[in-house]
C-alpha cells in the first residue's frame, strides 16, 4: 500500500485503509474510488489517503516476490552479467584465446554480492522468468552461481570453490554448438538427435583442451559431467573415484539445474522434488557429496509454501532426516501432516 494526495486519486483505485474524517469513518478499506468518492473525500477535507498497489493483490510467493525490491535488483544485475559471460564465451569459442579466469570470478561476484543467503539464490532463480531463447547460456551461468553457493554449504577451501565455480561456467560448453532446436526440443529426439546430443561432453572437451591456462579439473569436468558414480553415466562409463572429484559436483548441480529449469513442456520441479529424484537415484552420485548438499537444499525449504497433488496447500515446518523430500507439514487450520507417512500424497508446486 501507498500513501498519496486526494489530487492523486484516480477512478478504479481502492481504499487500502479507512478513510476517517471529524472522528468518523467515511469510506472503508476495499472500497473501490469514482468521482462521487473522490469528491466526497475532498469536501471533507481529508488531505491524504492509503491506496492498494499491485503488489497489494499479489497471494503467491511467486507474486509477491515480482515486487520485491531485492529480487528486481537480482534480476537487473543478474541479466548483466549473463549477457556478460555470454558474450565471452562466443568469444572464446571463436578465437580459443584463453580467458583470465579473474573475468569469470568477476562476473560471479557481481551477482553473488548481492545474494544474502544460498537460500535466497535457490529461491530468486526459481523464481525468474527465463528467456527461452538463452536456455543454454542460463543453464550454465546458473550451474556456476550455484557451485559457489555449494561450495559454501561444503565448506570447500577458497581454491578448489574458484575451480568448482569456473566448472561451472566452461563444464557444458559442448551444448553451446548444438541448435537450440534440438537441444530444447519439447517431443522426443530422434536416435540421430539423440546421439548428438550425447557427444556434448567430448565436443565440449574438444574446445578446451588446447587452452593451457585452464585447470585441467575444469578439462576434465567438461567431458566427465554425464559420468555416474555406478558406472551407468558416458561417454565413458566411468565409476567412483576415477570420474574426477569436481565432475561428481557437477553431475549433481548439473542435475539440479536441469530440473529446476522450466521447459515449454513443463514447469521447473520444486527444490523438494528435485531432492526426491535425487534420493531415489542416489546410487548415480557420490554420497559424501550427495548428502550433505540434499539436507542444506531441505532446510532452505522450511517456512515456503507448498500445494500437495491433492489440491491443499501446506506450509514446511521441518524437515525430515534420511527423508528430506517428505518434511511436516502444516495446514491453515493448524493440522500436522507428515508427508513421509503419506505415500499417496506429493508435493506438486510452491505456492
Amino acid at each position: 500500500m501507498k500513501t498519496i494526495t486526494v489530487m492523486e486519486l484516480q477512478e478504479g483505485m481502492e481504499i487500502g485503509e479507512p478513510v476517517e474524517a471529524q472522528g468518523s469513518v467515511l469510506y472503508d478499506a476495499g472500497t473501490k474510488i469514482d468521482l462521487k468518492v473522490i469528491d466526497r473525500i475532498k469536501r471533507h477535507g481529508v488531505m491524504c489517503i492509503t491506496v492498494m498497489e499491485k503488489a497489494d493483490y499479489a497471494t503467491t510467493h511467486y507474486e509477491k516476490i515480482q515486487y520485491d525490491k531485492d529480487f528486481q535488483n537480482f534480476c537487473s544485475v543478474y541479466r548483466n552479467s549473463l549477457n556478460i559471460y555470454k558474450g565471452t564465451m562466443i568469444s572464446y569459442m571463436g578465437t580459443k584465446q584463453s580467458i583470465d579466469p579473474s573475468v569469470f570470478m568477476s562476473i560471479y561476484e557481481s551477482v553473488s554480492s548481492i545474494i544474502s543467503t544460498e537460500g535466497q539464490l535457490l529461491d530468486y532463480l526459481y523464481n525468474m522468468v527465463p528467456n527461452e531463447d538463452e536456455l543454454t547460456y542460463t543453464s550454465s551461468f546458473n550451474a556456476a552461481l550455484l557451485c559457489g553457493a555449494f561450495a559454501n554449504w561444503l565448506n570447500l577451501p577458497a581454491d578448489e570453490k574458484k575451480i568448482l565455480i569456473l566448472c561451472g561456467f566452461y563444464y557444458d560448453i559442448g551444448k553451446w554448438v548444438i541448435p537450440n532446436n534440438i537441444l530444447w526440443k519439447p517431443g522426443k529426439l530422434t536416435e540421430e538427435e539423440f546421439a548428438l546430443v550425447k557427444k556434448h561432453p567430448v565436443t565440449g572437451y574438444a574446445l578446451v583442451r588446447n587452452d593451457t591456462n585452464l585447470n585441467e579439473h575444469v578439462k576434465n569436468t567438461v567431458i566427465m559431467h554425464h559420468e555416474r558414480y555406478d558406472g551407468t553415466g558416458y561417454p565413458y562409463h566411468m565409476r567412483e573415484e576415477k570420474i574426477d572429484k569436481y565432475a561428481r559436483y557437477m553431475a549433481i548441480i548439473d542435475t539440479y539445474i536441469a530440473m529446476a529449469s522450466p521447459r515449454s513442456f513443463r514447469s521447473a520441479f520444486t527444490p523438494l522434488q528435485i531432492i526426491g529424484i535425487l534420493e531415489e537415484e542416489k546410487e548415480k552420485y557420490d554420497l559424501q557429496i550427495l548428502l550433505p548438499l540434499i539436507e542444506k537444499i531441505a532446510d532452505t525449504q522450511i517456512g515456503s509454501k507448498v500445494e500437495l497433488s491433492d489440491k491443499s496447500v501446506w506450509e514446511v515446518i521441518m524437515i525430515q532426516k534420511n527423508k528430506y523430500s517428505r518434511p511436516m507439514l502444516k495446514g491453515n487450520n493448524g493440522m500436522i501432516l507428515d508427508l513421509s507417512s503419506r505415500p499417496d500424497l506429493k508435493i506438486v508446486r510452491m505456492v
